[in-house]
């Protein structure tokens, strides 16, 4: 947040420099109490950027040098996190690991905020579930709202088709490329897919992730889950 000038709000004045300063001068008071709140959003887990704005903040820092969870800097300092962690960049997991340790290490003076990328990632607790997992590919239709997006069952033809070797449609449906199909089709990050790959394969010190049912492939997708490693934390 970036104010060029402080802001009155009746008798609260806000004033910031990538932070906002709360000061609340009641007039039965001599001493006013002055509060830091520290504001950031839309990082959709690009941890780079993260860091760059965690080495600017006056009020979040990091706890050691391996980067590995994070702290208020002084007694006064509050934080807001203006949602949309995931998506477009490798940190996704990481991101979300930080935020909720902060969240927890500070509950009353840490807020996260739902956006719309987190949101939708709800709906990854049912589609990814055994039971929705079981129905027919062919019976699952394109998104009502995109008419241009594929169905499952041409995304998994045109799967097939790069595969050759006679695989088919029914061959190549399984827990990831459905996945797959969602985050590129349905839920508007085309490239997320293989950002968890890549950030899961690293965060176990590994090639590749999987893009099978099988080890962590439907981790590689994004927070559905999947074989290996640990449990994605509970949201905030």
């Amino acid at each position: 947040l970036h104010c060029t000038r402080p802001l009155c709000l009746g008798r609260r004045r806000l004033s910031s420099d990538a932070h906002m300063r709360v000061r609340t001068p009641f007039r039965c008071s001599p001493h006013p109490c002055e509060y830091e709140i520290a504001f950031v959003s839309d990082v959709e887990g690009d941890l780079d950027y993260f860091n760059r704005w965690v080495a600017g903040s006056r009020c979040v820092a990091y706890t050691g040098s391996d980067e590995a969870a994070l702290t208020l800097t002084h007694a006064r300092a509050y934080f807001v996190y203006g949602g949309d962690v995931p998506d477009h960049g490798r940190g996704s997991e990481q991101l979300l690991r930080l935020l909720v340790g902060l969240k927890r290490a500070f509950p009353r003076r840490v807020a996260l905020l739902v956006g719309n990328r987190d949101l939708n990632k709800l709906r990854l607790t049912s589609e990814c579930a055994p039971s929705d997992l079981a129905r027919p590919h062919w019976s699952i239709p394109a998104p009502h709202w995109d008419p241009s997006a594929p169905t499952l069952s041409q995304h998994l033809e045109q799967v097939a088709a790069a595969r050759g070797g006679g695989a088919t449609a029914a061959s190549c449906d399984c827990a990831a490329e459905r996945l797959r199909w969602m985050y590129e089709n349905t839920l508007g990050c085309p490239a997320t897919f293989e950002a968890r790959r890549a950030e899961l394969a690293a965060l176990r010190s590994v090639g590749s992730a999987t893009g099978d049912n099988g080890g962590g492939g439907g981790g590689g997708g994004g927070g559905g889950g999947g074989g290996g490693g640990p449990p994605p934390p509970p949201p905030p």
